[in-house]
């Protein structure tokens, strides 16, 4: 998702550019069809929008031994309650914690 970077200027293989304003709709397209895995990373404003679209069918949170003190988050701030399960962790040997949630089925 850009508004800035033009076609010419992707490098990566296997990438298309997806305006913003057609995020949402296109990757519910993309979810749709066969294919790779679409992920997320570095954009905590595009997995906010996704997570509150429920169109996140895995986080993989990599907690890192640093406090900050700010940033911006990754979480909705609309207040949804949303239900994940941890399916898996592991602790690198470095400290970084990697825990994999998926959402709860709703019942």
């Amino acid at each position: 998702m850009s508004a800035t970077l033009g076609d010419d200027e992707l490098t990566w293989n296997n990438t298309t550019r997806i305006p913003g304003d057609q995020a949402v709709a296109r990757i519910r397209e993309l979810r749709d069809t066969e294919g790779r895995d679409l992920v997320v990373m570095g954009s905590p404003t595009l997995a906010r929008t996704l997570i509150g679209e429920g169109l996140v069918d895995e986080l993989r949170l990599m907690i890192e031994p640093v406090l900050l003190g700010g940033g911006k988050s990754i979480f909705p701030d609309d207040g949804a309650l949303q239900t994940f399960e941890l399916v898996s962790t592991v602790t690198s040997g470095t400290g970084v914690h990697v825990a994999v949630y998926r959402p709860v089925a709703e019942a």
